[in-house]
């Protein structure tokens, strides 16, 4: 059975029989009305339509799926290049404090040397 309707279809259109219907037919000749053809062929294409719609919608949430995943790589990057910074500013006031330190002890041993030494401060 062909699904292709003509122009010219018209329900028990190779009937050999002389059949008025597809019951009295016996030469298995084609009585689908022409309606079915119709309707078959708006599904077939709408079931087309409804494929193309899903494939653009799993393309498009794969597409929003690696722009979220490439997101959150870039926010993860992000805190860690924030954790490396407060790490290297928390060890340059370490150091800052030290050489602050450092330097209150030169300065008290060079007043002691100046002191005992009785030199102009």
């Amino acid at each position: 059975m062909t699904e292709i309707i003509t122009a010219d279809y018209f329900p028990g259109q190779n009937c050999d029989c002389e059949a008025r219907s597809s019951y009295e037919c016996g030469c298995d000749a084609d009585w689908t009305p022409t309606e079915v053809y119709k309707l078959r062929e708006d599904a077939k294409q709408l079931a087309d339509r409804l494929t193309a719609l899903e494939l653009h919608s799993t393309s498009e949430l794969a597409r929003l799926e690696k722009e979220r995943d490439d997101a959150l790589s870039q926010i993860v990057q992000a805190e860690c290049r924030a954790e490396r910074y407060c790490q290297e500013r928390d060890e340059a006031r370490e150091l800052a404090q030290q050489m602050s330190e450092s330097n209150q002890v030169l300065q008290a041993e060079v007043r002691d040397y100046r002191k005992k030494e009785k030199l102009k401060p």
